[in-house]
């Protein structure tokens, strides 16, 4: 029996393709669920509590910053919420557990 030299130039992409699709796929068979929407009142009740003295309780800068339509990725705003700014923004690690930040980070988004 003789491979067609199609079968053995497209095989391997085939396996590869089809192994790329395997390992995005959610292994347990259920569909993967999105992350829990962040409550906006608590990220605004944080802002208020933690950022508003150098943002401004309207959010648009006083010592700190205008946070309307920074054009920030969600992971880049928590990592400055988590780790600060040396000289210019205190860092909350330390204050703030995770659920906060990320509803920190949902308020911050949600200014327009």
């Amino acid at each position: 029996m003789k491979i067609h030299p199609v079968f053995i130039m497209t095989a391997p992409v085939v396996v590869l393709v089809a192994s790329i699709q395997f390992a995005a796929s959610d292994q347990s068979g259920q569909q993967p669920t999105k992350p829990p929407v962040a409550d906006l009142a608590a990220g605004r009740k944080l802002f208020l509590r933690n950022c508003a003295h150098c943002h401004g309780a309207d959010a648009h800068g006083d010592d700190g910053p205008d946070l309307h339509d920074i054009g920030w990725a969600d992971g880049e705003i928590a990592s400055r919420i988590r780790e600060g700014k040396a000289g210019q923004m205190t860092a909350f690690a330390g204050k703030l557990k995770q659920a906060d930040i990320d509803s920190l980070v949902a308020y911050v988004q949600s200014l327009k």
